[in-house]
């Protein structure tokens, strides 16, 4: 057992989660270790405003590139590499242009439907972390393709280096919502300016003088990404977040506010976790030629996700009542029972997130796209019975959480059957 421990820490796909990880678990022990210093800093209502805001930032963030950063692990030459990136780039550029003149006429409205002036009043903000957002993803597949997982595991570190300290300035302040924004904004550049800064260092050029004839032709060959993937992933993130922007306007931003706790304290950590093994995943499986190997690799992992979901929905439902109270003040109490309803979703997201990636290398968009739709389907089916039968906040989210099990399960047993369908057809 020893000899095979040794031997998987060895091998150069463990190295590279390692690496990602490394970043992860610093960056990540930040945010929980200030955690219950910032929620002594700000109410229920402020944390519900970092959520809206966050909502906005990663719906957002699907569209703004076009999904184009996701083809620059495709191509064999470098160049054609670059002038994805190039492409991603321009769209972002120009798509956040067009957002931050128009936030200046939607701020008033969006506060009203989210029921938080604040929001509407820095909802400029929000283009220009979009922004930073589109730089950083892109910059990381970049050197993801090279297998150089560093750039992105310390741009986590500075991203928390930068956003938790700022969260306490404010805080101190009395700024309220507007210093948990300007935080998250904060991070998100200067996680983006050093992914800058090492991709320049590796490519001196930079974006600069690419063939247009060739950007033209990529896009095209891509294309699928834009037109096929893109709604999935807005059907997808939109069912995600669901909690957020519904909730917001059926039961309040209260209820928002310890759901957003639950998600800083256990779905952020997890997710992070996902994103950085995903990203090493996704490169592993690019590499995989033969068909039965790739079943198998695949496989593994999901049976050995499931296991640790499980563990850690179990860990959950065995903590005190007033663990959320003790720990972050007894103004959060309530949150207990949020999360341990909530742990069924997170742990199960965090196996079908870290796997994600397989829809992609076995090129199955269209299922995907369903998938996403069906998610869609369920959570806001979930959320207008609960409304229309009169349930409270409580029992509403009680009702979303057995449709997100219903719908991860479904995921599961769907990605797994193609999988092997993609075996069966390599063998005719």
């Amino acid at each position: 057992m020893i000899r095979r421990i040794r031997k998987g820490l060895a091998g150069e796909f463990a190295k590279n989660v390692l690496t990602l990880m490394t970043g992860t678990v610093l960056g990540q022990a930040a945010v929980l270790l200030l955690s219950p210093i910032i929620t002594r800093l700000f109410t229920a209502e402020d944390m519900a405003g970092l959520e809206q805001y966050t909502m906005l930032v990663v719906l957002l963030s699907v569209v703004v590139t076009g999904k184009y950063e996701f083809a620059i692990m495709a191509p064999r030459e470098r160049e054609d590499a670059r002038i994805l990136l190039a492409l991603s780039l321009r769209i972002a550029a120009a798509v956040c242009l067009v957002l931050l003149v128009t936030s200046f006429f939607l701020g008033d409205a969006m506060g009203r439907f989210y029921q938080n002036e604040s929001l509407g009043s820095w909802l400029w903000t929000l283009p220009i972390a979009l922004f930073g957002m589109a730089v950083f993803n892109s910059v990381n597949y970049w050197f993801t393709r090279q297998k150089n997982f560093r750039v992105s595991a310390t741009s986590k570190i500075w991203f928390s280096a930068a956003s938790e300290p700022l969260k306490i300035g404010t805080g101190l302040s009395g700024l309220g919502s507007a210093g948990l924004y300007f935080s998250t904004l904060a991070g998100n550049l200067l996680a983006a300016a050093y992914c800058w800064l090492h991709f320049r260092r590796d490519e001196p050029a930079g974006i600069r003088g690419t063939n247009r004839s060739r950007m033209r032709e990529l896009a095209r060959e891509f294309r699928d990404y834009p037109l096929v993937s893109i709604w999935g992933s807005i059907l997808n993130r939109t069912a995600q977040w669901a909690h957020i922007g519904v909730f917001s306007f059926y039961y309040g931003i209260e209820l928002v506010g310890y759901m957003a706790l639950c998600r800083r304290v256990f779905q952020a950590p997890l997710n992070i976790v996902s994103n950085s093994y995903s990203q090493v995943f996704y490169q592993r499986i690019s590499e995989f030629t033969d068909p039965h190997e790739l079943e198998r690799f695949y496989t593994r992992n999901m049976l050995r996700f499931l296991g640790l979901a499980f563990v850690l929905i179990g860990f959950v439902q065995l903590l005190p009542d007033n663990t959320m109270g003790f720990i972050f003040g007894q103004e959060w109490q309530p949150a207990m029972e949020y999360l341990k309803i909530l742990s069924f979703w997170f742990g199960l997201n965090f196996v079908t997130s870290s796997l994600a990636f397989i829809t992609y290398r076995i090129r199955i968009q269209k299922t995907a796209l369903f998938l996403d739709a069906l998610h869609f389907a369920f959570i806001y089916g979930a959320i207008l019975f609960a409304h229309q039968s009169g349930y409270d906040g409580l029992q509403a989210l009680k009702a979303l959480v057995v449709a997100k099990v219903v719908y991860f399960a479904v995921n599961i047993i769907v990605v797994l059957y193609h999988v092997r369908r993609y075996t069966r057809l390599f063998r005719a």
